[in-house]
């Protein structure tokens, strides 16, 4: 097992935000370990949580991001990403939305580990309801249930989770990446899985390169996970202003060129009105606005 934690200095932003507490000095933390990988069934029946859990458990893997695809849950609830006005974060949740008769899901990502000692699972999600209006946002998963059986994937590690530690320079509870205490098996020697936290205000092209460098990374698949920046530019000139965004990342890769490493991402973001807007982000300039929580799985080099 491999930690480090990242100091890398700050970048001036167009869009920013400001955090009730004071920065905290490691802006990255990573854990690096032997690639751990699961193709399972969601069952019907079972909420969202304990259809990932379960079967992760039984597998051994103890923090993981999942990916599933074409899901059809009911009922559906969910939040959307707002605006703070109570002066105690930089941005916040709406209040619930449930969807009764269900929706499918048309992709998600999800960070699978452990709140209070008990599976815990993060998840954003793009899906269509009924009348087919396309959406997105944060799924609560201990409430959505799953309505017919599919399949879904996830990338982890056996011998680290990702756990939740109270934040005080955002005033949330979030995901940490952290040891665990059972038995693991041996180094293999063959590829790793990085997980990983960015906090607020690191570009998160250049952080991801920051985590592949740091652990001697040249290529690497970004399998995951979830989090958030303050709006986007993408790579085509569009920008999003909106301070609170969520993102799920729809494609992402690391790899070596003429200027060092680069990450190429192609995200979903979703806006405090539930649009979902889709593209390749520019590099530098795209801060994170509470955390992000990166899953990397290390690929084959020349």
């Amino acid at each position: 097992m491999q930690a480090s934690s990242l100091q890398p200095a700050p970048l001036p932003f167009a869009r920013s935000a400001r955090h009730p507490g004071s920065p905290d000095p490691v802006r990255i933390v990573s854990l690096a370990g032997d690639a751990a990988a699961a193709g399972f069934t969601l069952q019907a029946g079972m909420n969202l949580r304990d259809a990932i859990s379960t079967p992760l458990a039984a597998a051994g893997i103890s923090g993981a991001t999942v990916r599933f695809e074409n899901l059809r849950v009911s009922p559906h609830h969910f939040l959307m990403p707002a605006l703070s006005h109570d002066g105690k974060h930089a941005a916040f949740y709406s209040a619930p939305h449930e969807v009764a008769g269900g929706v499918v899901i048309e992709l998600a990502c999800a960070t699978y580990g452990r709140r209070d000692g008990a599976p815990f699972v993060h998840c954003h999600a793009i899906w269509r309801d009924a009348d087919g209006k396309r959406q997105g946002g944060h799924m609560l998963m201990d409430q959505t249930v799953v309505a017919e059986p599919a399949v879904a994937h996830a990338w982890g590690l056996r011998n680290a989770t990702m756990e939740t530690r109270f934040d005080p320079e955002t005033n949330f509870t979030l995901f940490h990446p952290a040891v665990v205490d059972h038995d693991a098996a041996g180094k293999t020697g063959g590829p790793r899985t990085v997980l990983a936290r960015i906090r607020p205000d690191q570009d998160l092209n250049m952080a991801i390169e920051e985590v592949c460098r740091t652990h001697g990374i040249r290529r690497a698949r970004v399998r995951g996970s979830v989090g958030s920046i303050i709006g986007a530019e993408f790579e085509d000139g569009r920008v999003v202003e909106d301070l609170a965004t969520e993102i799920l990342v729809r494609n992402g890769e690391v790899r070596p060129t003429a200027d060092g490493l680069r990450c190429h991402l192609d995200i979903a973001l979703i806006d405090p009105r539930g649009n979902v807007c889709e593209g390749v982000l520019a590099r530098g300039r795209n801060p994170v606005l509470i955390c992000f929580e990166l899953v990397l799985e290390e690929q084959p080099h020349d």
